[in-house]
Formats: structure tokens, sequence, C-alpha cells
């Protein structure tokens, strides 16, 4: 099963395409590959006639006329995204960047994944404000509750190049990567889509504890703001992506320096103050180890971030937790968020200090279903970890972002990433609103 065009197809839809164009979902479907392939070069006939002109409009009557509920039960679904109707042609007669999927028993579930602190970036999913409706709405709701427990107005230092704080720090980043993964979540269910299993990395957990029902929208944005409050004690120092087992890495872990992350068999990450990171990096730099500083300014997820877990225990209490509704699976354990587990604040508050099982947690979630897993934050860090999975490679699940690696000027690259996000959903057999999935491309403004 192939990924949707590759990132060498589309690199963020600005090749053979206007800069300033909207990107619009083209989609298809018909009873078999043959017939899928006659009502291609139609609908690539069709584009070149009518589309010119009026392209938005276009996009919107081919879910009518190719691929809409008329058509929405034959098993060979296609789709491509494109900003021009040039480029929507040339994708369609390539064969190279739309998906066909043969439903067979229906479409997989969606898993969705929630990245962590090291994946946030300036004007992360901005170019989805005010554009897509329910993600605008979940921003906004928790930028009012963040607000209002005492946070720091959050909105433009969110939407500026450059903000007045480092986008890296835990005071701007994880209460912004929180937001973005839950807004991320509420535009697909929007689309129609449920998820059926959540899994976040490190401060994702919280996002995905929020969709899962542990915790309401207004109790995460009131929790966040606690947690900001937290981080001053901890050290400066910060993370260390190293390739090597955590086995091979216990000659490493003295001194302060300790495992902080396992994101997979040969993907581990070291946590320590300044000073020792630095000598540790050295080490294993001659050691011949390939190792890499994370984009995090303080040992998260190792003994020395236990005093901002402590710190944030005490806001549990004001909040209220209940057991999942969708099934949750935990970094912090590498298994399945029990119902005792959940409704405990230590549980939540000391994953700041334990340490990020993700790679443990994934193998649990795969090894129970087959999934679509769908990253719900920027770039495609979990991603690319899922499409190294065995369970992936193997072809039994699969793996998409929503937002891309980098962001544009206009935002339309959020907005191209999302709708091929959609489109992998919909050649995967989804149901989609149609409305709701194209309602970026029309409504609002830029910001």
């Amino acid at each position: 099963m192939k990924d949707l065009g590759g990132r060498t197809e589309r690199g963020g839809g600005a090749a053979g395409s206007s800069g300033t164009a909207e990107p619009r979902l083209f989609i298809w479907s018909a009873p078999d590959e043959r017939g899928e392939t006659v009502l291609r070069e139609e609908l690539a006939t069709w584009l070149r006639k009518t589309a010119p002109e009026k392209f938005g409009d276009t996009a919107d009557a081919t879910v009518r006329r190719f691929g809409g509920a008329r058509t929405s039960h034959h098993t060979v679904r296609g789709a491509v995204v494109a900003r021009d109707a040039e480029r929507a042609v040339a994708l369609l007669r390539s064969a190279r960047s739309e998906a066909r999927v043969r439903r067979g028993s229906g479409p997989r579930p969606v898993a969705l994944l929630f990245p962590g602190h090291g994946s946030q970036r300036p004007r992360m999913g901005a170019g989805l404000y005010r554009r897509d409706p329910a993600f605008t709405a979940a921003m906004d709701e928790f930028f009012a509750g963040y607000e209002a427990a005492g946070g720091k107005p959050l909105t433009e230092e969110w939407l500026a190049e450059d903000p007045s704080v480092s986008i890296d720090s835990g005071e701007l980043g994880q209460p912004l990567l929180y937001a973005v993964g839950l807004a991320l979540a509420r535009m697909v269910e929007s689309w129609g889509p449920r998820p059926t299993a959540l899994l976040g990395h490190s401060v994702g957990e919280l996002a995905a504890a929020t969709v899962s029902g542990v915790l309401g929208p207004d109790d995460g944005a009131r929790l966040m703001a606690a947690r900001s409050h937290t981080y001053a004690p901890v050290p400066a120092g910060g993370l260390l992506a190293v390739a090597a087992a955590v086995e091979e890495l216990a000659p490493y872990t003295v001194g302060g320096v300790s495992v902080a992350v396992v994101n997979g068999p040969r993907q581990t990450v070291l946590g320590a103050p300044e000073s020792q990171l630095a000598e540790v990096e050295r080490r294993l730099r001659e050691d011949g180890f390939l190792a890499r500083r994370a984009r995090i300014p303080q040992p998260f997820h190792t003994p020395h971030a236990l005093v901002a877990a402590e710190l944030f225990e005490p806001a549990f209490s004001e909040v209220r937790l209940t057991p999942p509704v969708v099934p949750l699976y935990s970094s912090a354990t590498g298994a399945r968020v029990s119902e005792e587990e959940a409704t405990r604040p230590r549980f939540w508050a000391r994953q700041m200090s334990d340490p990020v099982l993700f790679g443990p947690a994934l193998d649990t979630l795969l090894a129970d279903d087959e999934v679509l897993l769908v990253e719900a934050g920027p770039g495609r860090a979990l991603t690319t970890l899922a499409l190294r999975h065995p369970a992936v490679a193997r072809g039994g699940s699969d793996a998409v972002a929503l937002l891309p690696a980098r962001e544009d000027a206009t935002g339309s690259a959020d907005r191209e990433e999302a709708l091929w996000a959609a489109a992998r959903l919909w050649t995967e057999g989804h149901s989609l609103d149609w409305g709701a999935v194209n309602a970026m491309a029309k409504s609002g403004r830029p910001v």
C-alpha cells in the first residue's frame, strides 16, 4: 500500500502549482481496477475542460459526480490533492500520487498519535486556524481556558514567525503541542472517523487523555496552565537521541545521565543537565555512536524533572479524572491505561519525570489490532517511527501525518497535508463529511 504521493511528488505542494492557489481534494471510486482506470482518465479529461477557471468548484463537483454517496460502496477508491487543474491532471495521469485501495472487509480503524516536546515548530498548524471550523473552535476554547486559569496569552506567540519566547521552551512549546494535538483530533472527528485507540508521546499523553475522555477540555487547559509554572526548578540541559539499544547505553547512564525515551529497538534518548549531557555526547561520538540533540532545553523524563512533577501533581485535585471511553495506551508503562491508572493524579504528574516508553506502547497497540495510525501534531516524527515498525512494514497497519514538517508563509502547506490525510482516510474506506473536509479551502481568512 503506497503512501499518498510520497514527499518527492508533492513536496509540500509547491511543485508545479501556484504559490497562492488553495489545495483541493479530488476523489473517485469504481467497482474494479479496470473501471477505476477508465474513471480516472474521465476525471482528468473533465478537469482539463472545466477546472482551469473554476478549480475550487470542480473539487466539490467531483465528490458528487465521481465519488459521492452514489458510489461509496465501490471497492476501489482514489484521490489526489492539487492546487491547480494542470497539477491535478498530471497526478491523475501519472498514477504516482493517488492511492487505490481495496476495502476488503472494511477500513482499518483510526488510531491517533500525539507527538510531544521536540516536535514543536513556530506556527504549527496555524494554516488551519480560521480556516477549519473544528480546529479553530478547539484552539479558541483552549486559549480561553488557559488564560482563565492563569496561563500567559498564547495566541500571538503561536501565530508569530519569531515568537518572543522560544518555541522550544516548555512554557510555550508544551501547551501549544497539547492544544494543536487536541484541535487536530477534533478536526478528524468532524470529518466523520472516530478513533478507536489513542497514544501520546510525552505531553502528547495529556492530549490523548483528553480525547479519550479522561479529562475534559477545560480541565486540560487548566492543567496545562498549572504545568507551565513548574518548569523553572528543572536544571538546564536536554535530551540526546542515540542510535543504540538501551542495553548498549548502560555504561553511559552514570553521573546524572539516564534513559529518558525509548522510541524503538535502537532509538533511545538520554537525558541530563547540560554539563553531563555535553560530556556523554562527546564520549558517545568518540565511541562511534550517532547522537543528536533534541530541541528540548531541560532534561524532562529523568529524575532531574521530579521536582516539576511534584509541583504539578496538586493541580489534579482541581480537575475530574474519569476512566477512558476510547482505549488509551500509555507511554509511561508501554501498556493500555487501566481505569485505576487513569484516575490517579500521580500517574499523570509523574509522566514529566518518568521515561517515555513510546516504542513498547506502540508495540502493544499494534499487537492488539491492525489500524491506520494518524499523527495529530506537527511534522512526521511519530509517523516515521511507525512506518519502521514491523507491523506497518509488512502492511498490516499503516501511518499518515496530518501536518507537514515545515510550514510555508501562506499556511497552505498545513491545509494541503491535512487534505492528503483526508484522502488517505477516504481510500482506506472511511465515510467522510465532505462539507467539513472542504471547509478549510473555502472559509475564513489566512492568519
